[in-house]
């Protein structure tokens, strides 16, 4: 049980975000969220998506706050999709 008790205390939320950036967005768009604790990874992309961002916060409301503010607060980007995930163990 106390096992159980840890493992959902433990639990947290994160999402996937993907960003498509505006035309002519420099190399270093993304710079901005390089010192932001909540970005875990960020990876470039090839397809529909330029890049993708794992954060990592508390609950659903925190991020959906971050998305909006921090990531489409940036002026290059056009676009985003957030997936869910909230770790279970």
């Amino acid at each position: 049980m106390a096992v159980e008790a840890k493992k959902q205390s433990d639990a947290h939320w994160g999402a996937w975000v993907w960003i498509k950036w505006k035309a002519g967005a420099p190399d270093d768009a993304w710079s901005q969220w390089k010192q932001a604790k909540e970005v875990k990874w960020a990876w470039s992309t090839s397809g529909e998506w330029d890049c993708a961002l794992w954060v990592d916060l508390d609950n659903p409301d925190a991020v959906e706050r971050f998305v909006w503010k921090e990531i489409r607060g940036n002026k290059w980007v056009e676009k985003t999709e957030t997936h869910w995930a909230k770790k279970v163990w």
